[in-house]
């Protein structure tokens, strides 16, 4: 098992901005509402996602299009429902080492209820050139700033999510959330629980065809629906 990786790793919660890809946006101010207290499911900034405790309840909506959440600007309270993601993960996750082939994983702690926030993939914010450069395409996220599309780097920066394994069945789903002040939104990459996580359970997530176009070695996820065995 690799231990060498945690000598040289950078735990972060949020986005690094070496390139000054966010501090370059223009500052000008979006939406704001004006809820006292918790924001109901018709305010202009909810995205009707969440239920009044903060949790998923509709994986479909989830997926179908960019969440958004209250922002700093807004005049609700800070434990309001529409609040979830940019407050960071409530419910504790352990890495381990898993075996020789995946390396490290993620699992739970404790019981983690369906449609959970768990985490933020966070590293460094790259341009679409750097990230060409950059040989190890293994812990590289596509996301976006407005209409340009960027790249979180999460090899050397980053938290647990950056060590959260492959499924073709998985039980998180990663997800495209909001909560900025500006008009340029930078959209931050978010995983939820997909079923009900059981204490000890491992977390993984789909990569995705595109990641795994790169490769040239079949997945080992051990899934019945397994789709990428045979490359």
């Amino acid at each position: 098992m690799d231990t060498l990786v945690f000598d040289t790793f950078k735990y972060t919660t949020r986005i690094i901005d070496f390139s000054g890809n966010l501090a370059s946006r223009s500052a000008t101010p979006t939406f704001v509402c004006h809820c006292s207290g918790q924001c109901t499911k018709h305010c202009e900034c909810s995205s009707s996602i969440y239920s009044p405790k903060g949790t998923v309840e509709d994986m479909d909506q989830l997926m179908w299009d960019t969440v958004r959440e209250c922002n700093e600007n807004c005049e609700c309270a800070l434990w309001c429902g529409n609040r979830v993601a940019q407050k960071g993960a409530m419910y504790p996750v352990e890495i381990f080492a898993r075996d020789p082939w995946c390396g490290w994983g993620v699992r739970a702690s404790v019981d983690i209820p369906f449609g959970t926030f768990i985490g933020e993939y966070a590293g460094e914010l790259i341009d679409d050139d750097e990230a060409t450069e950059r040989h190890d395409s293994t812990f590289l996220f596509e996301t976006r700033v407005g209409p340009e599309t960027l790249t979180i780097d999460a090899k050397y920066s980053g938290n647990y999510t950056r060590f959260i394994n492959h499924s073709c069945s998985p039980n998180v789903k990663v997800a495209n959330v909001s909560w900025d002040y500006d008009e340029i939104q930078l959209i931050h990459m978010c995983f939820y629980t997909d079923k009900l996580i059981k204490k000890r359970e491992e977390l993984t997530i789909d990569y995705g065809e595109a990641w795994w176009a790169n490769k040239k070695f079949p997945c080992r996820c051990g899934s019945t629906e397994c789709r990428y065995q045979n490359k």
